[in-house]
Formats: structure tokens, C-alpha cells, sequence
């Protein structure tokens, strides 16, 4: 998405006398290679779930009957598996329709097509800031925290922010002064 796509977005989710200071979009490119690692547990996870269906396939092959749908066992395992290694592709496309912004009140994460979701943080949700920045200038970062509860009932904190955006020092500026200095 270009500059102008993700202001005219930006603009559109300003409230009333709210000012735009900075609006951008992720790089999708670095939100794939972030998720990269994630498609190598759907391998092996993939794989055996088509060895599962073949073994159980040729097993049952001659029986007949309700064993014949015994290899079925195997698929959820396997769209799983496919949907773990394709988690990349559809994390690639989310960052094509996602939108950063910064205004005197606010930072918005915007993300969808023609629903949109809107996440807004303002200077009560503001706490550390921390900035990944770099040689060419680009980067991430971060100025909340999400907790969620894992599956095994365990509080996780997730780091909350803009990733893969040109110009990240500015734009972490740009949070200090008109978000965490209303906060002080």
C-alpha cells in the first residue's frame, strides 16, 4: 500500500478535530520473513499427517466397511498442518492491509479490507517504548502490552506496536512527545 493509500485510511478513522501527524504501513516483505520460522513447524507437522493417511489408507484399503474411513482421522491433522506452513503467506497479505497512524491523541493500528478493525492506544496505554531500528533506518516499535492467557491458563505479554516501518525514529518521537508527555 502506498503513502497516500494509508493516510487517506488514517483519515478516515480520525475523530472530530483529531489531527494526523504520521500514517504508514508495514513492509509486508519483513512481516513473512518474521513468520518464516513458524512454516518450518508445519513441515514436519504436515508430513506426518499425509504419512497418517496413506499408512492408515493402505491398511484399510481391503477391509472395507466403517475402517474405510479411518484414514479421515487424518485430515483436520493435515489442514493444520498446511495452515501452519501457509501462515507466512496470509501474515504477508494481513501487512498489505494494515495501516499505522500517530495523531496528538492517539496511535491507531488499522487493519482489514472492507471490515476494518481499529486499535486504539492512547497515552493511558502508552508504557515503554522500545525501538528496533535499522541501518537503513527502518524498523519497529513497540508502546504497549497485551496480556493473553495461554491455552494452559498462563498470563503471556505480547508487545504491541508498529513493525517493518520506514523513518522508525521519527515516528517513536512522535509517540514520546505528543503521547507520553500528556501522560506525565
Amino acid at each position: 500500500m502506498d503513502r497516500a493509500q494509508a493516510e487517506q485510511i488514517a483519515l478516515s478513522q480520525l475523530d472530530g478535530g483529531e489531527r494526523l501527524l504520521w500514517s504508514g504501513s508495514p513492509a509486508p516483505a519483513v512481516a513473512l520473513l518474521k513468520a518464516l520460522p513458524l512454516s518450518l513447524v508445519g513441515i514436519p507437522f504436515t508430513a506426518f499427517a499425509c504419512f497418517w493417511i496413506w499408512t492408515a489408507s493402505s491398511a484399510t484399503s481391503r477391509s472395507g466397511g466403517p475402517w474405510a474411513l479411518f484414514p479421515l482421522f487424518g485430515l483436520p491433522f493435515l489442514l493444520v498442518g498446511l495452515g501452519v506452513f501457509f501462515a507466512p503467506v496470509w501474515i504477508y497479505f494481513a501487512a498489505r492491509n494494515t495501516v499505522y497512524a500517530v495523531t496528538e491523541k492517539r496511535a491507531l493500528i488499522i487493519s482489514g479490507g472492507a471490515m476494518r478493525g481499529v486499535q486504539s492506544f492512547t497515552h493511558e496505554n502508552i508504557g515503554e517504548i522500545t525501538r528496533f531500528e535499522r541501518s537503513d533506518g527502518s524498523g519497529s516499535v513497540y508502546f504497549a502490552a497485551r496480556t493473553m492467557v495461554t491455552s494452559r491458563g498462563f498470563p503471556q505479554s505480547m508487545r504491541v506496536g508498529f513493525e517493518g516501518i520506514p523513518e522508525v525514529r521519527h515516528v517513536e518521537q512522535l509517540i514520546r512527545d505528543n503521547l507520553l508527555q500528556k501522560a506525565a
